[in-house]
């Protein structure tokens, strides 16, 4: 029976450069990198609860803080040829919650620019709001979905196959609750998950997982290839697109990558973006929204090569990368470029039609929920994910047009939609309130909800999506 080494053991400086590991003395990393040890199950979901509500951010503090926010360079490759293609207004930090009692003080609210760099096709947001801010406390969980659970579950299990020899690392970056890392603690590997939202990190801990509640910087993967040797495998899901300085996780993950590694990453991809018109995953937390040409640019400026890409519909399209030690690039992501040429997604006029195409939207989802409330029918919102207080703000859908928002997260309920003050109820409470139709935010979910939600549609009840379409 195999078993997961633990991430304390010390490296010599051969096995340093080599990237095995070493299984003599045991040793730790500096103090404030110790992930608390938890030896007793806890009722993970109530921890996570509990320390949210000591360490909520105060976004307020910072309103007059946002003219220094703003980025006038591209992230991917550095020039300085931005323009602006899509702005959302004003609108407050997309998971910045609020309790009963915080709703009649003043929300910030900054600027969601959208911007294009005309060099290397990166789009972006034109103004960073500090990470200490979204991302200390954070209410997304990542097994608070089965169907993600198993989705990153089984990407950790084929990489960790594919690229990890008994007693290699793998490192997580932006690991959440532990859950990907969790499904091969049986395998003769050691684990490190890596994030800085600390009331989840907690829930990583109670499920086993070594996690360093922090930020990955160059300085902290210098400190992990010191105390723990190479890693085999370096997953980051969902992450790249949240962090501003992507040079130093660059030079961080060639620091800590061993010479045969593989760096996996899934992204939101852009393509999909465009086309399905998705622009309520454009908010505060999501700096970076990627196409293969600034990818490639990216990594290549680090001495990383893409090798790999593969397409999944998850989170409304996604694309899973592969990148290695290396130059250049492979023949198959070759054929990406050359795919989104074609498209356009790089293209100023293609922004200037998503402009008016996502207006069209935001006029259109108005125009059916005041005639849905005209008619009598009961409308409320299922989901209060990001992409929810992004389309309610920018639509300007006030609880005068849908008055409550389920949710299944029992760390959001009681809590109110950040902007619009939509309060978070249960599933529960659905069969109390009847809906006759029910708005999908969290549509990305949609076969999951529908799955679980027979019996509302039995009563009658229809879900209708941002884009205005029925389902099932």
């Amino acid at each position: 029976m195999t078993t997961t080494t633990p991430i304390t053991s010390e490296c010599n400086s051969n096995e340093r450069q080599s990237g095995e590991p070493n299984h003599g003395r045991p040793n730790r990393l500096p103090h404030e990198f110790i992930p608390i040890p938890l030896t007793t199950p806890l009722p993970t979901q109530a921890l996570a609860e509990r320390y949210l509500h000591e360490v909520r951010a105060d976004f307020s503090q910072h309103q007059s803080a946002i003219a220094d926010w703003e980025r006038h360079t591209c992230r991917a490759c550095l020039g300085p040829d931005l323009e602006t293609v899509l702005s959302l207004g004003e609108q407050p930090p997309a998971n910045a919650y609020l309790k009963p009692d915080e709703l009649s003080r003043p929300e910030a609210k900054y600027p969601l620019d959208v911007r294009l760099c005309t060099s290397c096709g990166m789009v972006q947001l034109a103004h960073v709001v500090p990470p200490e801010l979204l991302f200390r406390s954070y209410l997304f969980f990542t097994s608070s979905s089965r169907h993600m659970a198993d989705h990153f579950s089984q990407l950790m299990t084929n990489c960790a196959n594919e690229f990890v020899p008994p007693g290699g690392l793998i490192v997580e970056i932006g690991s959440n609750d532990g859950t990907a890392l969790s499904a091969i603690q049986r395998r003769d590997v050691r684990l490190l998950g890596i994030d800085p939202a600390r009331n989840i990190s907690v829930m990583a801990a109670a499920r086993g997982v070594p996690t360093i509640a922090e930020f990955f910087t160059e300085t902290l993967a210098s400190e992990v290839r010191r105390v723990s040797g190479a890693a085999h495998l370096i997953v980051a899901c969902n992450v790249l697109g949240h962090i501003d300085d992507l040079d130093d996780v660059c030079r961080g993950i060639k620091t800590i990558l061993a010479p045969n590694g593989a760096f996996v990453f899934e992204v939101p991809y852009l393509g999909d973006l465009v086309a399905k018109l998705e622009y309520d995953t454009i908010y505060h937390e999501h700096l970076s929204y990627f196409a293969i040409k600034p990818l490639v640019t990216l990594l290549n400026r680090h001495g990383l090569r893409l090798e790999r890409i593969e397409r999944f519909e998850v989170h409304g399209g996604t694309i899973r990368c592969v990148a290695r030690h290396g130059e250049g690039m492979s023949r198959g992501v070759a054929d990406w470029l050359n795919d989104e040429v074609e498209l356009g997604i790089g293209d100023p006029l293609t922004w200037e039609t998503q402009t008016r195409q996502v207006a069209a939207n935001r006029r259109a989802l108005l125009a059916r929920l005041l005639e849905l409330k005209a008619s009598g029918k009961g409308v409320i919102g299922y989901g209060a994910p990001a992409k929810g207080t992004v389309l309610l703000n920018y639509c300007g859908i006030t609880t005068e047009l849908l008055p409550v928002v389920i949710d299944s997260t029992p760390a959001k309920q009681g809590l109110h939609v950040p902007g619009t003050h939509q309060p978070i109820l249960a599933p529960s409470e659905l069969e109390r309130l009847t809906p006759d139709i029910i708005l999908l935010l969290a549509w990305n979910h949609a076969p999951e909800i529908v799955a679980r939600e027979q019996a509302l549609i039995a009563r009658g009840g229809r879900f209708l999506t941002p884009r205005l379409e029925f389902l099932p």
